[in-house]
């Protein structure tokens, strides 16, 4: 009986991660010491008083970028240890963070139905404001996300005089997130209210502010049913001159990078030249 009961409880608790949008998670499953990694824990305060938790990754060599990274709001910062590596490897300073509710940064209420929160893209340009004042030997800010983090990079990028975005598996718009996850998951979820379109959806911040972008990588697995090659090359046609698209063969979307490390690295290598 008690083994039919752990099964039944393992069961519930894979069903409401798989029914879930957002599922924030407070304790560090690793962290960079535990790979030998070099880094640096970072208090990041906002005016608003909120405080972010973020990994400060110094290059091994002389390098006036960075890349900041943002994660799909599944889990927290140490699930990204793998993308860091990366770009340690292409030679950038590197600077991962977690949303407010993820990791150990400052408490907020998330409700797992929700696909998204507008005060996230507030987080991000937290993040980037916070560089600005105290990396000011590092000028060359790139944005690097997964899922959500994916479209509050290109959204914020767009907004900001920064550099490039790599964005795996973004968003176009909330409404279309919405819509998609209902159709290929079954999934209902609630989208913020209120909000700036331009500040935090990707389709609209393309639109008006997109220009000064130095490029867009787009990433898609080509089974992806919620961030679809469709949806995708409509995205890529708002700023078609600075947009590239790397489709993931064989994959779900559910993390491009496992389906084929080498060739992701090597698209990303090939982008940042």
């Amino acid at each position: 009986m008690k083994n039919i009961a752990l099964l039944f409880f393992a069961f519930n608790m894979l069903l409401v991660s798989n029914l879930s949008a957002l599922n924030p998670v407070r304790t560090y499953a690793v962290k960079p010491s535990d790979f030998g990694m070099k880094y640096e824990e970072i208090k990041i305060k906002s005016d608003e008083g909120i405080m972010l938790n973020a990994w400060y990754f110094p290059s091994s060599q002389t390098s006036y970028k960075i890349m900041v990274l943002s994660d799909d709001g599944n889990g927290n910062m140490s699930d990204l240890m793998e993308q860091v590596s990366v770009f340690l490897s292409l030679g950038y300073h590197v600077l991962a963070y977690d949303y407010r509710g993820f990791g150990t940064s400052s408490d907020f209420e998330i409700k797992p139905n929700f696909y998204i929160y507008s005060q996230f893209q507030k987080d991000l340009n937290f993040v980037v404001d916070y560089l600005k004042k105290e990396k000011t030997s590092i000028p060359k800010i790139h944005l690097y996300g997964v899922g959500i983090g994916a479209g509050l990079s290109i959204a914020v990028g767009s907004n900001r005089n920064l550099g490039t975005i790599i964005a795996d598996s973004p968003y176009s718009t909330f409404e279309l997130a919405k819509t998609r996850l209902k159709e290929a998951k079954g999934l209902e979820v609630l989208v913020p209210l209120g909000y700036n379109k331009t500040e935090c959806e990707p389709k609209y911040a393309l639109e008006s502010k997109g220009a000064q972008l130095s490029g867009v990588l787009f990433i898609v697995g080509d089974k992806d049913l919620v961030c679809n090659l469709k949806d995708i090359k409509e995205l890529a046609k708002i700023r078609s001159s600075i947009s590239s698209i790397y489709t993931v063969k064989n994959s779900n979307g559910d993390n491009n990078l496992s389906v084929d490390k080498e060739k992701y690295l090597a698209e990303i290598k090939a982008f940042l030249k």
